[in-house]
């Protein structure tokens, strides 16, 4: 039975597989994402019928909409950072100023 003493030994396969395939990482990403979007709404009703509230309450309601609307708001801003990071790294500095040089000599001609 081999023995482990490094921890790195066992992770690195793991992480350095996103940058050998990154087409099948951004796909699972994206699929991963997808699906924990669309189990919010049956999460929070999960979560407020496993709790000793009424679903009709004020509090049932807000309780609802809490568990609702927190993840949510954090997995939109996961999915806009990451898309924005992509394009930060497509987009090199000197390829926004040439961008951006090409905008201003239309718009003032």
């Amino acid at each position: 039975m081999p023995v482990f003493t490094d921890m790195s030994t066992l992770t690195s396969p793991l992480k350095s597989w996103p940058l050998r395939q990154p087409i099948v990482f951004l796909i699972l990403a994206a699929v991963a994402w997808l699906a924990l979007y669309q189990t919010l709404n049956a999460g929070a009703e999960a979560l407020v019928a496993a709790l000793p509230v009424d679903r009709a309450s004020h509090l049932g309601g807000a309780l609802q909409f809490f568990f609702y609307d927190t993840p949510k708001v954090l997995l939109l801003l996961t999915g806009v950072v990451f898309v924005m990071g992509m394009i930060n790294s497509y987009f090199t500095p000197e390829r926004t100023r040439a961008l951006l040089v090409g905008f201003v000599f239309n718009a003032v001609l």
